[in-house]
């Protein structure tokens, strides 16, 4: 086996992307991180803080790919169970020999668990289970009755809801981000055009959700937020559905996005509308002992 740190993201890519986009959806992380790291290199802008990493087995065909940052290691491996083994380990040291922390990991279920155990081990810590997910794909939304109003892209004028209910969706998943940060990404996502709010008949903002991370073919869902008065009427769905279905018009094939699987509403949701699984997912983090 060969690992191979890399200092481009585009040169990541370039090595890993055919790998990483025979499950294009399942990827939908990595890839579309991947492609924010590239457009920032096209613009000058620094990446440092970021770890890039392939383990190949002997055909020169990656089996292991990692994204290493501030909040979590994101990775995706794909081989038997030996090959697996031996490719997290090899990480794991090449990390360890860099002084790199990892504060969580994220990847699918088996490999997450064999990487987050062995690096808990090798650490002294406790690995604990943050979050069951399950990544959807849609690529047809299905017919279902919208609720009264219409979806928008959100102004300016929409900052200050925006950044309280980015807070509200941070707490009720128990991530940590104070008022400051979720009014930076509110005003970030406003200023991108990324943000999308259903508003009601009588023009009241009563739901929203993101645009983000795009990949070659599809793109991401996330935020999606409704505050619990305005809950149960149908919103959360039509913001959902109407976004995806624009998108799809755009010409992505496709939309992905994450759920929690302690959150059965939400996941029935979104298969109503159209969304399919395509994997499960696992969040790690660590107690020290």
């Amino acid at each position: 086996m060969k690992s191979t740190v890399y200092t481009r993201a585009a040169d990541f890519l370039a090595a890993a992307g055919a790998f990483l986009e025979q499950n294009e959806a399942a990827n939908n992380l990595l890839l579309g991180l991947s492609n924010i790291l590239v457009q920032k290199e096209q613009r000058g802008e620094s990446t440092a803080g970021n770890l890039l990493y392939t383990v190949e087995c002997g055909s020169g065909t990656p089996i292991l790919a990692i994204l290493l940052n501030s909040k979590n290691l994101i990775l995706y491996c794909y081989g038997d169970d030996a090959d697996t083994e031996a490719a997290v380990k090899m990480a794991i040291a090449d990390i360890r020999q860099r002084g790199l922390e990892v504060p969580g990991v994220v990847g699918p279920v088996d490999a997450a668990r064999s990487l987050a155990l062995e690096w808990a081990a090798q650490m002294q810590l406790e690995p604990y289970v943050r979050m069951n997910q399950r990544i959807y794909l849609l690529d047809r939304v299905n017919e279902i009755p919208y609720a009264p109003g219409r979806l928008r892209q959100a102004g300016m004028q929409d900052h200050e809801t925006a950044a309280s209910w980015m807070y509200d969706f941070a707490e009720s998943v128990n991530e940590n981000m104070s008022r400051q940060e979720a009014a930076n990404k509110a005003l970030e996502c406003l200023r991108d055009g990324s943000l999308y709010m259903w508003q009601d008949e009588n023009g009241i903002p009563v739901s929203m959700t993101r645009k983000t991370r795009p990949t070659r073919n599809g793109i991401v869902l996330s935020f999606v937020y409704t505050p619990p008065e305005w809950r149960g009427k149908g919103y959360a769905s039509s913001c959902v559905a109407s976004l995806s279905q624009r998108l799809l018009d755009e010409g992505y094939r496709f939309c992905s996005l994450y759920t929690d699987l302690a959150n059965p509403t939400s996941n029935h949701i979104y298969s109503v509308i159209g969304y399919r699984p395509v994997l499960d997912s696992v969040l790690y983090r660590f107690n020290r002992l």
